[in-house]
């Protein structure tokens, strides 16, 4: 995937580690936990604990410490991606639907799939956002930014297992 994948997932405990050795076994890109001073790379996946947030810095991703992870404020909307998930965020849904934000793709899990928690994915899809299953959400990333030398996957029932 063309693109850094930022996953903002609040943990009691704060067990990235183990989520990390987890993710690991479901997926064949990098899995790491974000760092202070790292940078956000293209074709991995971070998980970015509730203490750090990213910046823009000299045309990168940077993680920093103490900054608001506020993807509205940080992104650019017509060069990323919000999709609320299970346990989401819903305080984020507004903040990535409104015009400020024209451009962003924004999409929400469908509350019918295995969705615990779909609050802030209800929100987001009641707010105009696209609606689907996980694999179906892959695909619209993948139509969106294709991976280089391939073309748009366009049937998302290539991406289940």
């Amino acid at each position: 995937f063309p693109r850094p994948i930022l996953v903002r997932m609040r943990l009691d405990g704060g067990r990235y580690d183990r989520l990390v050795r987890q993710m690991e076994r479901a997926t064949s890109l990098p899995v790491v936990v974000a760092e202070a001073g790292q940078q956000a790379l293209p074709g991995q996946v971070h998980f970015v604990p509730p203490t750090l947030g990213v910046a823009a810095v000299a045309a990168k991703w940077m993680f920093e410490e103490s900054l608001d992870f506020d993807p509205a404020q940080t992104l650019l909307a017509d060069d990323s991606a919000v999709l609320f998930l299970s346990g989401a965020d819903a305080a984020l849904v507004e903040r990535v639907t409104g015009d400020a934000w024209a451009g962003g793709l924004v999409a929400g899990q469908a509350a019918d799939d295995g969705c615990y928690d779909p609050q802030a994915a209800s929100a987001a899809v009641a707010a105009g956002a696209a609606c689907g299953t996980p694999a179906k959400l892959a695909a619209l990333l993948l139509q969106r930014w294709p991976a280089p030398g391939q073309t748009s996957a366009t049937d998302p029932a290539i991406l289940q297992p």
